[in-house]
Order: C-alpha cells, then sequence, then structure tokens
C-alpha cells in the first residue's frame, strides 16, 4: 500500500503536466497535506458505522464508474442503461459527501453548494456547468481538500449535461465522458484518505 501512494499522485502530478484542462479542477494533495487536515474525531460506534458505509459506497462508486466507462465505448446513444447508471453515481456520490460534511465540517457550505447543481442538471450549459462548478466561479471559497469530494459528484453531473446535449454520443462527447470519469477516479484515494481514515 505504502507503493501504491507515491505512484497515485506521481500519475496526479503528470497528468496536471501533460494537459491541464483535463484536470482544472484538481487540487493536489501530498501525503502530509492530507494528514494536515482538520477532520472531525470518530468518538464513538456510531461514527465508525457512518465511515464504514461511506467506505462501502466509495468503493462501490469506484466500480459503478468503471462500468460507465465500459457502457461508453459500447454506446451509439444514450440509453435508459447508461442514464441509470450516471444516476447511480450521482445518488452515490451525494451519500459519499454527507459523510464528508461530517469529517469535514470546513467543507461544509462548499459541499451542500456544490449539490445544489443537481436541481440545475436540466438547464445549465456545459460552459455554466464548468465555470461554476469545476472552477468553482459559483462556490465558496474552500480549502484544497473540498474539492476532491466535490468532484464525485460534479464529474458525474458533467456527465449528464454531455449526454443530454449530444444523446447520439459523437465520439467527441464519447472521449469527453470517460475523460470526466477517469479525472473522478483520481480522485477517489484522496477522498478515501480524507474522509475514511
Amino acid at each position: 500500500m505504502s507503493f501504491c501512494k507515491p505512484l497515485f499522485y506521481i500519475v496526479i502530478i503528470l497528468s496536471f503536466s501533460i494537459n491541464p484542462d483535463v484536470m482544472a479542477s484538481s487540487v493536489a494533495m501530498n501525503e502530509d497535506a492530507v494528514k494536515n487536515v482538520k477532520r472531525t474525531a470518530v468518538l464513538n460506534d456510531d461514527d465508525r458505522q457512518r465511515l464504514q458505509k461511506a467506505a462501502g459506497l466509495l468503493a462501490y462508486y469506484e466500480i459503478e464508474a468503471k462500468k460507465l466507462i465500459d457502457m461508453i465505448d459500447k454506446a451509439d446513444s444514450v440509453d435508459e442503461t447508461i442514464n441509470k447508471q450516471m444516476e447511480k453515481l450521482l445518488t452515490l456520490s451525494e451519500s459519499v459527501i454527507d459523510s464528508a460534511r461530517f469529517r469535514l465540517p470546513q467543507c461544509d457550505e462548499y459541499l451542500v453548494k456544490s449539490l445544489a447543481l443537481k436541481d440545475k442538471l436540466q438547464n445549465i450549459s456545459h460552459e455554466t456547468l464548468e465555470r461554476d462548478y469545476h472552477l468553482d466561479g459559483a462556490l465558496p471559497k474552500a480549502p484544497q481538500e473540498c474539492y476532491h469530494t466535490k468532484d464525485l459528484f460534479v464529474h458525474p453531473a458533467t456527465v449528464t449535461v454531455l449526454t443530454r446535449d449530444d444523446p447520439a454520443l459523437s465520439d467527441e462527447t464519447k472521449t469527453s465522458i470517460k475523460a470526466e470519469i477517469t479525472e473522478v477516479l483520481a480522485h477517489t484515494e484522496i477522498v478515501r484518505q480524507l474522509v475514511i481514515y
């Protein structure tokens, strides 16, 4: 496991240097930064059970995100299966964000305002979503540890908007969807370290 952590951070750093637009809303955190984040102490069995549930949901989120990538590769258009998969990711992310709000109280307002995006998905433009939620134009200032958890919700929301705008799934849209989900998968280990451990 100690070998995997440095490798993970190398992947994040390389992603920034190769194409900064792919991970524009990301803020890399090294191991020391993660360790030094202020967290609510886990004091009782209810707290531990809450975090165990969040750990399971986060692992399930990773599995379902990978399934979505596979579905997109095989799909010629958006069908009910893909829409259900995106909805599943949004719902899972909301549950993980609930635990993050408990564990990282300094992120509470930021995460609550991030979830407000859900009510705008029918009408928000892709450009507005990028500006206001990926790049945080509509969100309050927050410490860097808050960004990773927010992205669990924002990236699947972006996929929802991309598929809404291009139900025929052009090659460009498929590439964008895969980039969104691949990026969010890069956030899950940091979220695990910030919220669960």
